[in-house]
């Protein structure tokens, strides 16, 4: 059998298999997503050397078939290897949760179905495996607390009709052109307006995949409610991974954004407004889930700005913090899921003082932060430093407004060290709550999956250049890519270790030697119980909301004004009330007007047949006159 074939067989024959042979679910999952990694890992390295194909059919004149080169080949390997960590994570997390049976099965199918997605030698094909992954999204987020089938709802909707566009701007493609290959000799010069339609509604697609605004809102209402596994894989790595696969797709090798400075421009407002207005809204959360949602959201706006630069460093920065993002926000979510197992709660306030008790997922999530923060010498620095260098590289072609799209960039990543302050604060640090003395750490295959993350965050960063870019972003683009400006990621390391080291040393020989516990007063009385005096992390940023025009923004998103689906609902009950009255005075006027026809034909009639013999004898010499008039004049 194909390898092809195979990629798309096996996650999808052992999600069934775990699905109908419950005793055997984890066995058959794990060994499902281990077997789709090795044929990944096998397809990854035949990509670097040359483009392979397999055809397996034909839609009219329409050749369908798979495709893997150097882009779909490293996409492939790093689908797989989520999907691994995370059904890892999930044998302890998931137990007795309910709906795990069919959990399971829309895991493993959402692999092949990515698989599919990836493989797909033109849109067609792509379509065909990307309108089953919406159910398999649907399914998943109906696996959570109560409240799961409103969010499932809502992401249908709002995917679906990105869906629809999706489709409508391949068929414009097919009209237009009769070619929708994912990788055409040459790419096209975005210069026709039917071409620029069908870029815009396919782009529409894969942004409204990958989560940008304003497309994102099903992504922070599902972290109410999906478990912390399903977060991890559907909003932070396999939607990022094919949203912003299709984008780069459609940018750099159906069309050629660069010939068009006006998509550019509106490509990188939709990625700087994504930037800050997520990262706004999750500075006031009060859940850790949804503080990450929306960074998740957030972080899509770095590569969607990166992309739209239309420089080739740019969109290298953009595609590269794609790969960082489902690495450092995959940890997260499951760092997040440890501490939520124990502590049974996401909410802020009622968690804190867990980092003695849960080391290795402090760890994990700490290096994580940093990484989404853009720290160096982590993973997350070098991308957007990349992104920064696309945004700077528009003076060269004489744009006056790169700096608007740099000040939102770099803005928002101070605000996402912000935002991870006070959730570090807020989770591991200050004063535990005495509902978490029996927290502890959890077990390995839990603290495994992040932990390689983290790992993986410091390696992409240290040796960037060595290892993720030429192994990896710079082979996936047929571009020749300069980037501007040189830094040294290993003796940065080392100097931040040992500032770190030093940082350390004069703690343990002070504070934590001799610490000393003071009584806390408010207003001069003494707080006898210590729950009372806890400084929890809520009120962090809490200023922001009183901010002017700030406020009413936050405010006016906190009651969903600028919710897409909220919009859609409204117009359509607006449409359907419309609609509705219309249809009734309708018929109302209808039934009306015959009433009254009737009305008078009757009383007409009651004149005519009245009873009275002199009357009738008079329609009867009537009606005898005209017919005998009738006869005469022929």
């Amino acid at each position: 059998m194909h390898p092809f074939v195979l990629m798309l067989a096996i996650p999808a024959f052992a999600g069934l298999l775990a699905y109908f042979i419950g005793r055997l679910r984890n066995e058959f999952c794990f060994i499902g997503a281990v077997g789709t990694l090795y044929y990944a890992v096998r397809l990854f390295f035949r990509s670097r050397g040359d483009v392979i194909e397999y055809a397996f059919g034909r839609l009219g004149s329409l050749p369908l078939g798979f495709r893997l080169d150097a882009m779909s080949g490293f996409m492939l390997l790093f689908a797989a290897f989520f999907c691994v960590l995370v059904v890892l994570f999930s044998f302890r997390y998931m137990r007795g949760k309910d709906g795990t049976r069919g959990y399971y099965l829309y895991l493993l199918l959402g692999l092949a179905c990515a698989n599919g997605v990836l493989l797909a030698a033109n849109l067609v094909v792509m379509l065909f495996f990307w309108g089953f992954l919406l159910v398999i999204i649907y399914g998943l987020l109906l696996v959570g607390r109560e409240g799961s089938g409103n969010v499932a709802a809502k992401a249908l909707v709002v995917v679906g009709l990105s869906d629809l566009a999706m489709l409508l701007g391949i068929a414009l493609l097919l009209r237009r052109g009769g070619w929708v290959q994912t990788a055409p000799p040459a790419p096209l010069p975005l210069t026709d307006p039917a071409l620029i339609l069908a870029f815009l509604l396919v782009a529409v697609g894969a942004l409204a995949k990958a989560g940008s605004m304003p497309f994102h809102s099903w992504i922070p209402a599902a972290g109410e409610t999906a478990p912390a596994t399903v977060m991890a894989y559907i909003p932070a790595s396999l939607d990022k991974l094919l949203g912003i696969y299709l984008l780069v797709r459609l940018s750099v090798y159906m069309f050629d954004v660069a010939s068009n400075p006006v998509i550019r421009n509106v490509l990188m407002a939709v990625g700087s407004v994504t930037i800050l207005g997520a990262v706004l809204m999750a500075l006031v959360q009060k859940r850790m889930m949804k503080l990450l949602s929306f960074h998740a959201v957030s972080q899509v706006g770095y590569m969607v700005l990166g992309i739209g630069t239309g420089i080739p460093v740019g969109i290298a920065g953009g595609l590269f913090h794609m790969l960082n993002h489902s690495i450092y926000k995959t940890g997260l979510f499951l760092s997040a899921g440890s501490v939520e197992h124990w502590a049974k709660t996401d909410e802020i306030d009622k968690l804190g003082g867990l980092a003695r008790q849960m080391p290795l997922t402090f760890v994990s999530f700490l290096v994580a932060a940093f990484a989404i923060s853009g720290v160096p010498p982590l993973n997350g620095f070098v991308s957007k430093w990349m992104v920064y260098q696309g945004v700077i590289g528009l003076a060269r072609e004489g744009s006056r407004v790169y700096p608007v799209f740099l000040i939102a960039a770099m803005l928002g990543s101070v605000l996402t060290l912000a935002s991870f302050m006070k959730l570090l604060h807020a989770v591991f640090f200050g004063q535990r709550p005495e509902s978490l003395a029996k927290v502890r750490e959890v077990g390995f295959g839990m603290w495994l999956p992040p932990m390689l993350l983290a790992a993986l965050c410091i390696v992409f960063g240290v040796f960037a250049y060595q290892v993720p870019l030429r192994g990896l972003i710079y082979p996936s683009l047929p571009l020749l890519i300069e980037p501007t400006g040189t830094w040294q990621p290993v003796l940065t390391t080392l100097l931040l270790l040992a500032s770190f080291g030093i940082g350390l040393l004069i703690y343990l020989l002070g504070t934590a030697r001799r610490p000393t516990a003071a009584r806390t007063f408010v207003g001069g009385e003494k707080i006898a119980d210590d729950e009372e005096s806890r400084v929890v992390g809520t009120a962090f940023y809490s200023p922001v909301k009183h901010l002017p025009i700030l406020s009413d923004l936050l405010r006016f998103g906190e009651l969903g004004a600028f919710d897409l689906y909220n919009w859609i609902v409204a117009i359509g009950r607006a449409t359907s009330f419309v609609a509705r009255r219309l249809v009734h005075d309708v018929l109302d006027g209808l039934v009306t007007a015959i009433g009254r026809l009737v009305k008078y034909a009757g009383a007409g009639l009651s004149w005519v047949q009245n009873g009275s013999l002199p009357l009738y004898v008079a329609w009867v010499f009537l009606g005898a006159t005209v017919f005998f008039l009738v006869l005469f004049l022929r």
